[in-house]
């Protein structure tokens, strides 16, 4: 269904005001002012500032949330000994669609990771790390033979390492836009991480 074209003048100078101010220091007023129309007109579509917003970004976080949510799938698919050693296999079959959908909504998710505050979107990769470490914990509870040292990694140092893994996930995202580009980096990042978890498998193996 086509957006009206006030709506759409709207919305289009609600990215603007969003992208360069945040949506806490963007003015409403200005906003409706830059694309041509009164308060009233904009409260003819939208109840708030806040919805406005969501119109902006809803759709990009819903769609995020369900590439996210097939990935997870798939890990879910492989047998409980395999999933530790082949979660990341999974998700780099998927890079290229990941990159994909970043690159197509490049503003909108700038938009969520960087003009957020005070939204329902703020802190927008907090339950992506959530899923991440519940699944990580999964992997190493179901596994067989897992090594005490992964099985010794208390909550803490987890979350530590998925808040570190995403920020960097952030950075690639906000500063990178080619999509050949996201996808070696975010790569490089998702190995240096495995190679980390595999490093504590060796460190055991040695002092065993």
């Amino acid at each position: 269904m086509k957006t009206p074209e006030t709506q759409q003048k709207i919305l289009n100078s609600a990215k603007r005001w969003f992208l360069e101010k945040g949506f806490k220091s963007a003015p409403l007023r200005k906003i409706v002012n830059d694309a041509g129309f009164t308060l009233g007109a904009f409260y003819g579509y939208y109840k708030n500032k806040e919805e406005l917003f969501y119109a902006l970004t809803d759709e990009t976080a819903q769609g995020l949330a369900t590439i996210v949510r097939s990935i997870g799938d798939d890990m879910q698919k492989l047998p409980p000994e395999q999933m530790l050693y082949s979660m990341l296999d999974c998700y780099l079959r998927r890079l290229p669609e990941l990159a994909d959908y970043l690159c197509a909504h490049r503003e909108e998710m700038v938009l969520l990771l960087r003009c957020a505050e005070g939204t329902k979107y703020e802190n927008f990769f907090d339950s992506f790390r959530i899923m991440n470490i519940e699944r990580i914990t999964q992997g190493v509870e179901t596994a067989e033979h897992t090594p005490k040292a992964l099985l010794g990694i208390d909550s803490g140092s987890l979350d530590l390492m998925m808040r570190g893994y995403f920020d960097m996930l952030a950075h690639i995202i906000l500063e990178t836009e080619d999509k050949e580009t996201i996808i070696r980096r975010m790569r490089d990042v998702a190995l240096v991480y495995r190679n980390g978890m595999l490093s504590l498998m060796e460190e055991e193996t040695d002092h065993a």
